[in-house]
């Protein structure tokens, strides 16, 4: 409501101002018309902000989309974790990255640290996580 009131007075100063530095003429009609009219724009902004109806489908995000992503990765990276426990009895790190496209929220890449250094069961991960459907996987050992 400041902003709205700081530019009324504002337009309503400039037409002001204007009107008294403009010579006389045929282009002071003109000027004099364009001013009110930017004033009287100004003055209804607030009426036409009732009629409009805002969507997603122009162009505007209601959510913050970034954040929500990084949410969305960090709760997949802990469930991640907890199923690969559950199936390999081993302790893992994963770090899934969630993005959003314009449309959908789609994981762009997994990766999975193993406390093992064993390469059967790291091969035994990438398979499984393939059978997921994930995509752009990266399994390693952590380095001792």
């Amino acid at each position: 409501m400041k902003t709205y009131l700081l530019t009324a007075a504002a337009v309503i100063f400039l037409s002001v101002i204007v009107s008294l530095i403009i010579p006389q003429g045929k282009l002071n009609k003109t000027i004099v018309f364009v001013m009110r009219m930017a004033c009287i724009l100004v003055l209804i902004q607030p009426i036409t902000g009732i009629f409009k109806i805002k969507t997603s489908s122009q162009g505007e995000a209601i959510y913050d989309t970034e954040y929500v992503a990084t949410v969305y990765s960090k709760n997949q990276s802990g469930s991640l974790e907890k199923l690969l426990y559950s199936e390999f009895e081993e302790e893992c790190v994963c770090n899934v990255n969630v993005v959003y496209d314009g449309v959908n929220f789609t994981v762009e890449s997994v990766s999975v640290q193993t406390v093992s250094q064993n390469n059967k069961l790291i091969e035994d991960i990438y398979e499984y996580l393939e059978q997921l459907g994930y995509i752009n996987i990266t399994v390693y050992a952590k380095s001792p």
